[in-house]
């Protein structure tokens, strides 16, 4: 406090075994700033006689941190100077149990033996300190008022009607959701709707916040869903909250509320679930749910808009928004840019908030240069880089369109990409992808290299705000009846044509929209997750990834087109600096070393599994004793598909691997006729999974297409059936009392 009292320096308090990248974020932030820097690090003292022993320092800290005994903050004088709040408190929320720590360690437990009465009154004075002084940081860590805004916020509210007010919350694994919600506030904003808020879901993660925050207003909760039922990073300790038992049973009374989710239904068994939870539990608390969830699935041939374009009507009705005069013109634009004239600039490459710019070490295609698919490694190196990740972990790699469609569309548009702009966000409704940025000069190229998704998929909506700027009056009908119900037809050619945003620009060429403008009507490039294929520890300083380039044909044209990031991977020269972040994976594993694991691998999705058997290596290098690994792998063809033979090889002559059973799916004799999938080779080895499953206690983990999911789970329960001994109606309960207890982990796409 005296440090931070001085302004000038940066202070953070961290306790790796709590917050291990907090920690890692709050030195990256120390050295980086110009100035003198203090850091106070927790550990639990030897003369304090921890009960626990050293070896569990990490759980100490963890509790220290969770009862509030030792906050976690970051104080960065520099933020201040750009209008934010220096002080943010990264233990956001108390759950701990202050005496439950105290006693771990003998010189409380002594007091407690000694003079009992005098030990609960301490306690009690402790545990009232640490939530006044929790609450006291919570309150300095709000975001500061500017008063400005605020009478001008209030003001613009007044002038565009009385309408409901609006809080809306978002859960965002990649930004999707966020760019949708930002964009549901501003047609909020346009209906003359007020919106109090546009945040994520973990800015009010106390229940108590939330109902303060939206007390009399609409709560509005866009949120994805990751994986199998995860939710998302800035998602998680709002769900925390929500869900704590202790919460009473009409907390929210007289909230009002409605939620949209998003998510891929090929994931069948957990569809959406993060926002069906929140809905559910909204209303179990006693909210009021103004409108059945809407629903946006990534299959839709709109993708998520057309479940948006479903629900939203209806949520018009719901708050009896007021219909919205629309005269065709273009709308405001979300930014401001000013040109520069005649200056240069040699440009920064743009990093994303949370990601870090690694290098290429290596793009090598394991699959033969005449073979059908194009099947890379790829390693990034993280050595002096502020990169940690765990196992099991997938990284999020932001690419960046080719330089020679850039250069059409440049020269489409009638942009000098050389020209130096500064870019200033007047719109809330932007991202803090976009306000990072934006927070020093690009050049016009880089905002379509690094930042828009001019070569992606296309949506409904963007059709209807094109057709505002169209100069030649049949463009303009086509674009808008392409955008309605009317020209589904239509938009079907479109879609089976695989046509990009840059597509639908070149046949209509009187659509020329100002930069300003194109940079407000595109999204943002999405960033591509991929699991890693590498330990942390036998191979520290790098990190691996198994790619598949996707390619298809055109369903319409017949014209072969490749994916967006894997066409910049394709094409990256190693020595590249490539934008990562890390996301952290769903997988649990098991407490000991010793544990069985069988895993299934299909196509890429042996990456991962590759990883836990280096971890393993690793460990064994180490003298850990470690238990039997069984890999299931499943590819199209042995010769051209069965990656990483030599590290099978040696992960076997090592002991670490017990067996790899491969499943060639177009490989002679079988096929023709017959193609043989790896749920046709876990029948065949029934033993494998009965000995170490269920007899020994295994953890099983499958790695693949969505598709092979109930094929798999079909195999495992028939081996515990038959070779189990089991029968068909014991083997539904032990799976699902499988799955219950964590052993079964799934990273499906």
């Amino acid at each position: 406090a005296l440090a931070m009292a001085y302004r000038h320096i940066y202070v953070a308090s961290c306790a790796i075994g709590a917050n291990y990248k907090q920690t890692v974020q709050a030195f990256a932030e120390a050295e980086a700033y110009k100035g003198p820097a203090l850091i106070v690090c927790y550990s639990p003292c030897i003369e304090h006689r921890t009960k626990t022993g050293l070896s569990q320092m990490s759980l100490d800290m963890k509790d220290a941190v969770e009862c509030g005994y030792w906050p976690l903050y970051r104080y960065n004088p520099k933020l201040e100077k750009v209008g934010q709040n220096p002080f943010c408190l990264d233990s956001k929320k108390l759950t701990g149990d202050v005496q439950k720590f105290l006693i771990k360690q003998n010189r409380y437990a002594q007091l407690c033996r000694s003079s009992p009465e005098l030990a609960e009154e301490l306690h009690t004075k402790l545990e009232v300190h640490l939530k006044e002084r929790h609450e006291d940081m919570r309150a300095k860590a709000a975001p500061p008022v500017d008063s400005t805004k605020l009478v001008n916020g209030l003001a613009k509210a007044q002038a565009n009607g009385t309408g409901e007010p609006l809080l809306i919350l978002y859960g965002s694994d990649t930004g999707v959701t966020e760019q949708v919600a930002k964009r549901f506030s501003g047609l909020c904003s346009e209906r003359g709707l007020q919106v109090r808020k546009t945040a994520d879901l973990d800015e009010l993660s106390e229940v108590g916040d939330l109902k303060e925050a939206a007390a009399g207003a609409t709560l509005v909760v866009m949120c994805a869903t990751c994986g199998h039922g995860d939710f998302p990073q800035n998602a998680g300790l709002f769900w925390s909250s929500l869900s704590a038992p202790e919460v009473a049973p009409k907390a929210l009374e007289g909230l009002k509320f409605c939620t949209f989710g998003m998510g891929d239904r090929s994931y069948a068994d957990s569809f959406c679930e993060a926002a069906k939870l929140i809905d559910d539990r909204l209303a179990a608390l006693g909210a009021e749910r103004l409108l059945e969830m809407g629903i946006g699935d990534d299959r839709d041939e709109d993708k998520w808009e057309t479940g948006f374009n479903v629900w939203l009507p209806n949520f018009w009705k719901a708050v009896k928004a007021p219909e919205v005069h629309d005269d065709g013109q273009p709308k405001t634009p979300l930014f401001d840019i000013k040109v520069h004239a005649g200056a240069t600039l040699v440009p920064k490459q743009i990093c994303p908030p949370g990601a870090e710019l690694l290098t290429v070490g290596e793009s090598r295609r394991m699959t033969p240069a005449d073979y059908e698919r194009d099947i890379r490694h790829f390693s990034l190196v993280t050595e002096g880089k502020d990169f940690p990740f765990d196992l099991g972990d997938a990284v999020a790699i932001y690419f960046e369109n080719l330089p020679e469609e850039v250069e059409e569309a440049l020269q489409w548009f009638d942009f000098n990409g050389d020209s130096v702009a500064t870019v200033n966000c007047i719109s809330d409704n932007v991202s803090a992808r976009h306000r990072e940025a934006f927070r020093e000069r690009v050049t016009v190229r880089q905002i379509l290299s690094e930042l828009v998704d001019l070569f992606g998929r296309p949506t409904k909506s963007f059709c209807s705000e094109a057709a505002r700027f169209a100069t030649n009056n049949a463009e303009q009908k086509a674009l808008r009846r392409l955008g309605s119900a009317a020209g589904a037809d239509d938009w079907k050619k479109l879609v089976d044509d695989s046509c990009s945003y840059f597509d639908i620009f070149k046949r209509f060429p009187s659509v020329k929209p100002p930069l300003e403008q194109l940079l407000s009507m595109l999204p943002l490039t999405k960033p591509r997750l991929y699991s890693i294929a590498s330990s942390p520890f036998l191979c520290p300083g790098v990190l691996d990834l198994t790619i598949v380039i996707n390619q298809w044909k055109a369903a319409g044209n017949g014209a072969v087109k490749t994916g967006g990031c894997t066409k910049f991977i394709q094409r990256v020269p190693v020595g590249a600096k490539v934008a990562c972040s890390v996301v952290c994976g769903t997988f649990q594993f098991p407490a000991e070393d010793t544990t069985p694991m069988v895993m299934v691998g299909l196509g890429t999705g042996i990456a991962p599994i590759r990883s836990f058997c280096q971890d393993k290596l690793y460990k064994k290098q180490q003298g850990i004793q470690t238990g039997p690994m069984v890999v299931f792998y499943g590819c199209r063809r042995e010769k051209e598909e069965l990656f990483y033979k030599d590290d099978w090889e040696l992960f076997r002559k090592e002991g670490v691997l017990t067996e790899l059973v491969g499943a060639f799916q177009f490989d002679a004799p079988h096929y023709p006729p017959k193609m043989v999938f790896v749920s046709d080779k876990m029948a065949e080895r029934p033993d494998l999974i009965t000995e170490n499953l269920q007899q020994k206690g295994g953890f099983f983990y499958m790695c693949g297409p969505a598709v092979a999911t109930p094929s798999v789970q079909k195999a495992l329960k028939a081996a515990v059936s038959s070779k189990g001994g089991l029968g068909e109606a014991k083997s539904q309960a032990w799976f699902e009392e499988f799955m219950q207890a964590g052993r079964y982990s799934e990273e499906s796409y």
